[in-house]
């Protein structure tokens, strides 16, 4: 079964709230179908960065990969992922937009086998625990009224989105850790934005508070500073999220004893195959990986598939509060009654688009070099 057609729609939705305080205006997506000979589609939905419309996606996707992909085997995803990456080395085209028409094809794939996606990369469990991913807020008080919601809703594991002030930060995670009690797991992710001295007094902080693990405190191709880092703490230290390069960087980096733990998702990492490539290089460095927000709520349904399908048993990251990351998409993974978010039981991604949504406060189409 080939794949007969490639195409987009654009639409917006308000700018989800980790970002507001940097970028003004809606935020784009970008809903990619990958449609097989048969008539049978499997679906991505793709965010812009930076405030930038989705033309970035759509037109890269429908002008650059179409041509690659139509004619190739539906059920072979790695076939397409390869002519695809050709172009990313040089930066032609985004890892984003090659992320988009993977996780598309991996859908459809899915589909036309009739089984939900993990079940076609092994899958190995039914559930995973969610970690809280929250927002930036302007005071402690109002972190802590976040973290008091999340573990409302069941979550029992929480990440910070700090000041990115050292000694606030400081603050902020001893009021977390008085707040939580001491059966909560607590996370911080600096986002690369200390320099040594402030990662290591904040590391330090994080250690006495009894952190599960400090994320990204220094610039990202600083390895023999998170190897010093590492070498320093005892919390353990976690990179990788954003790292150009796909998994041969991920590889240099854990050569060069930078990480205790990647950060994973197939939003950043190129697709379902491309996660899958860092995983196996995790596991040949026995490194564990941790899950990344995929982006879009399509896409982190596609990260629970995977991470149900990986050896080790790891939590998935929900940004919190969860409704405004779910536009777009009939049926968005989310924490149940039991504290675990839990495959979907239908085949492929196990949702859909939400055509109404998406109807209503869309953009257009894009090219119309996706069509054979």
């Amino acid at each position: 079964m080939n794949i007969r057609a490639v195409r987009t729609l654009r639409f917006a939705q308000p700018m989800i709230p980790i970002h507001q305080g940097n970028f003004p205006g809606a935020l784009e997506l970008v809903l990619t179908i990958v449609e097989a000979d048969d008539g049978c589609e499997g679906y991505s939905l793709a965010r812009t960065h930076g405030g930038q419309p989705g033309t970035t996606l759509s037109d890269p996707i429908e002008i650059s990969l179409a041509p690659r992909v139509l004619g190739l085997d539906a059920r072979q995803p790695a076939q397409a992922w390869e002519r695809m990456m050709a172009l990313e080395p040089a930066g032609y085209v985004s890892v984003f937009a090659i992320s988009a028409v993977d996780v598309a094809i991996w859908d459809l794939a899915a589909r036309l086998a009739g089984k939900p996606l993990a079940d076609l990369l092994g899958a190995k469990r039914r559930a995973l625990r969610p970690y809280a991913s929250s927002s930036h807020h302007p005071t402690i008080d109002a972190y802590l009224g976040d973290l008091r919601a999340a573990l409302a809703r069941g979550y029992r594991a929480y990440k910070v989105h700090p000041f990115y002030d050292p000694v606030r930060d400081i603050e902020l995670a001893s009021a977390l850790r008085a707040a939580a009690g001491s059966e909560v797991l607590l996370m911080l992710d600096a986002a690369k934005r200390y320099d040594a001295g402030a990662a290591l007094a904040v590391g330090e902080a994080l250690q006495r508070e009894r952190f599960h693990w400090y994320e990204e405190p220094l610039p990202q191709h600083d390895w023999r500073g998170y190897r010093r880092l590492r070498e320093a703490l005892e919390i353990p230290v976690i990179g990788g999220e954003t790292l150009p390069g796909m998994h041969p960087a991920v590889d240099n980096a854990l050569q060069a004893g930078a990480y205790d733990a990647v950060l994973c998702d197939v939003y950043w990492k190129g697709g379902l195959t491309g996660a899958l490539r860092t995983l196996e290089v995790c596991r040949e460095h026995g490194v564990p990986v941790v899950s990344h927000h995929g982006a879009s709520a399509l896409m982190n349904l596609a990260n629970l598939h995977l991470l149900c399908a990986h050896d080790e048993p790891v939590m998935i990251e929900m940004l919190f509060p969860e409704a405004p990351y779910e536009c777009g998409v009939d049926r968005p993974a989310r924490i149940a009654a039991d504290g675990l978010v839990h495959l979907p039981t239908g085949p492929g991604l196990g949702a859909l688009p939400d055509r109404d949504y998406i109807v209503a406060h869309g953009l257009g189409p894009g090219t119309a070099g996706g069509r054979r």
